[in-house]
């Protein structure tokens, strides 16, 4: 069999790799952009999991971010600027300005399109609006917001508007909106009174096994409202014979129409979250948890 070699390239040398970059891939970074990002950031870790958390400061700082933003966060916080991109574009309350594109208005009111809230007016709201606020406020609609008990909803910034009327909008639709913290129904002082974080403590001192939780949980039936209705305590037994390191995130998020039950529970009485995930990541030994 007669194999010939391909032919070299050029005066016979072999063909060379291609040069290095000069600069990284992507958008190349703004040094202006980069200072206005470290100044909004100042000491704040630069954690991956704080990501969203810089992003909002970016939002509530310009009212929008835009993409020399983006790409001097991705640099700040040694990320692909595709990550930083894809987590900022994912979600509602981010207005990604590109190269090119204009800014939005300074204010922006979005109205919840949802099953429940189209059922309590919301489709009249979009048309009244942008008549009522005029053109430096913009209108947009907007998923579920996790308040169908109180539609039509909408929502400036993070301030939401229950039950909304094109007054009540527009008496929040200012640039100086802003939420402030609500105050918990049952405090830490009025939780640990009424027997708050026991039971979390004798399991941490060993009073409480891993085992004895377990059984506690599916001798109650709990189970997940997810759709699936699985059993909690088979779950976390499920979870605890996997490898390690194990993490543990709660999802607080209500996105789905006619859900509202967590938020309720959050607002009035958090520390029964806080005390049953804690639990939970005992349970199944869990290095980290999130809510």
């Amino acid at each position: 069999m007669n194999i010939q070699n391909p032919p070299r390239r050029g005066n016979g040398a072999e063909p060379r790799g291609r040069k290095p970059r000069r600069t990284p891939k992507g958008r190349q970074v703004d040094p202006k952009a980069l200072a206005e990002v470290q100044a909004l950031l100042t000491d704040r870790s630069r954690r991956r999991d704080l990501l969203i958390e810089h992003l909002h400061l970016i939002q509530d700082k310009y009212g929008y971010i835009s993409g020399a933003h983006l790409a001097a966060l991705a640099a700040e916080m040694r990320l692909a600027q595709a990550e930083v991109y894809e987590v900022a574009t994912f979600y509602a309350h981010f207005d990604v300005v590109k190269e090119g594109e204009s800014a939005p208005p300074p204010v922006t009111v979005r109205v919840c399109d949802s099953l429940s809230c189209a059922m309590a007016g919301a489709e009249r709201l979009l048309n009244d609006l942008p008549k009522a606020l005029g053109p430096n406020v913009r209108v947009v609609r907007a998923p579920c917001m996790g308040a169908c008990d109180r539609a039509p909803v909408c929502a400036v910034g993070h301030v939401q508007a229950m039950q909304a009327t094109a007054a009540s909008v527009a008496k929040l639709a200012r640039p100086d909106t802003h939420a402030h913290a609500i105050a918990p129904g049952t405090d830490f002082e009025r939780y640990v009174a009424d027997g708050g974080y026991r039971l979390l403590r004798a399991a941490l001192d060993g009073k409480r096994t891993r085992d004895e939780l377990i059984k506690l949980v599916s001798d109650a039936g709990l189970r997940g409202l997810g759709g699936a209705g699985f059993p909690t305590g088979r779950k976390w037994a499920l979870v605890r014979a996997e490898l390690s390191p194990r993490l543990m995130a709660v999802n607080a998020d209500e996105g789905e129409p006619g859900t509202f039950k967590d938020r309720y529970y959050l607002e009035r009485d958090p520390h029964r979250f806080i005390e049953g995930m804690l639990i939970g990541a005992f349970v199944v030994e869990a290095a980290e948890a999130y809510l």
